[in-house]
């Protein structure tokens, strides 16, 4: 039984349009794992914090968190215990690398050099992206499942006024 929502329409874009449209900072609004059995699951929480990031020289990270990730019992890394921080890494992930866009398709790839799961790095994640306004929104399949991450564009007071 597959009661998946419809994947993503490409955009109508050039290379060079959504290579414009992508450079910058996006803030996490929804992360959402939609299951094959029409179910939906919010993996970090509906108020899970995360930030992705795209340099005009081609390169990004992401970063995504539960919102109340539990303190550690010592301000020093190495002193913390390691069930400790097992709780505090299954609340976090995060990645960076390079990124490329195929406008054709509709698919940006995250060229990924160092990852928190150590098995993503040298690998390539596309995701089909579409844009609304100042939000973006990322999707890919994980096994049977559908991965869709909307985003909204953020701008500092700083950059603001400096733009």
């Amino acid at each position: 039984m597959n009661n998946l929502p419809p994947r993503l329409a490409r955009p109508d874009m050039s290379e060079q349009q959504a290579f414009a449209a992508f450079v910058g900072g996006w803030q996490l609004d929804l992360w959402t794992t939609f299951r094959a059995d029409g179910t939906s699951v919010h993996p970090f929480g509906r108020d899970a914090i995360g930030q992705i990031m795209y340099s005009a020289d081609g390169h990004m990270n992401c970063h995504l968190m539960r919102a109340a990730r539990p303190l550690f019992d010592s301000s020093n890394i190495y002193e913390v215990t390691d069930e400790q921080l097992g709780k505090s890494l299954r609340a976090y992930t995060g990645y960076f690398g390079r990124f490329t866009i195929d406008a054709a398709a509709g698919i940006i790839t995250h060229h990924v050099t160092g990852a928190w799961h150590p098995n993503w790095a040298g690998t390539d994640q596309p995701r089909r992206y579409a844009f609304d306004g100042d939000r973006l929104f990322l999707e890919a399949e994980a096994g049977d499942d559908l991965v869709r991450i909307a985003w909204r564009r953020i701008v500092t007071d700083t950059a603001g006024r400096l733009a």
